[in-house]
């Protein structure tokens, strides 16, 4: 059986050969705990992301109780799962691991009841259910269209900056992170105006930002790009030094911080058109 199936394999041309994983639990206990620090904390959470709670609607709607779905575009990922009122949990994945992995670490050995896997019947293995599979296509389409498209140079820089965070190269992580809003800003430049900034530099790109009323970017995220072009010119744009200055993990931090954020700020939220 397959480990993952491509979340391109549930667009209409190729459903027909298309499965699903899907992990069933009933647990033996409750109440169920469900630890938001994996779920949002550690796993990260987007605009494609969801968590709801479904309820009777003076009894007019059928399905109640949570459902939670999540899409990771790194391990190109969607889990869905559905928790009813009575406490039975249904999982709906296209990657086997993503699935298991999910039901661990949300569901299992969460303060303060702590039940691990013996507190639930579990279930699971891949299915070609026509009824399910489309269902899972119709969940894949819904979470892709809210899904960050980010630009292969940002991603890209984004890691190289990581990379050397973890690797404790403090000077080429904020170098990295000052490249990708380089990058960042040429793009929104580009979808503002409608040409490329030609030879403006980042400072330059940013002001013409602050010059448009209403401000397209909100302005605490354009000061947050300010902050990292300053770090970066330092040891990455100008050749000049600061006397006495070394570089520090902090520096580095605090660039990559700001630089994801806005990332994910602006191809989440800023971009994004009106629905």
């Amino acid at each position: 059986m397959p480990r993952a199936i491509p979340l391109s394999a549930y667009s209409p041309k190729h459903i027909r050969a298309a499965q699903v994983f899907k992990l069933d639990a009933v647990p033996n206990s409750s109440p169920i705990e469900i630890n938001l620090q994996a779920l949002i904390g550690e796993l990260g959470w987007s605009m494609s992301d969801r968590l709801r709670f479904w309820h009777s609607l003076g009894g007019m709607a059928p399905l109640v109780g949570l459902t939670i779905r999540k899409l990771d575009l790194e391990e190109k990922a969607l889990v869905h799962c559905r928790l009813d009122a009575n406490g039975a949990l249904s999982i709906l994945s296209n990657n086997r691991a993503c699935a298991i992995r999910f039901f661990r670490d949300v569901f299992l050995n969460s303060p303060p009841v702590f039940a691990g896997r013996r507190n639930w019947k579990v279930t699971s293995g891949w299915i070609a259910a026509k009824t399910t599979v489309a269902y899972f296509a119709g969940l894949v389409a819904g979470a892709l269209g809210w899904g960050p498209k980010v630009p292969n140079e940002i991603e890209t820089s984004l890691r190289e900056a990581l990379d050397n965070l973890q690797r404790r190269n403090w000077k080429s992580a904020v170098v990295m992170c000052r490249r990708a809003m380089q990058a960042l800003m040429e793009v929104a430049y580009e979808k503002q105006f409608g040409a490329k900034p030609g030879g403006l530099d980042l400072n330059a790109v940013t002001r013409r930002f602050e010059a448009l009323t209403p401000l397209p970017i909100p302005r605490h995220w354009l000061n947050i790009a300010d902050s990292v072009r300053n770090i970066g010119n330092v040891p990455g744009a100008h050749p000049r030094t600061i006397p006495g200055y070394r570089f520090s993990k902090q520096d580095a931090e605090l660039s990559y911080t700001n630089t994801s954020a806005f990332v994910a700020a602006y191809f989440e939220k800023i971009a994004r058109p009106t629905i």
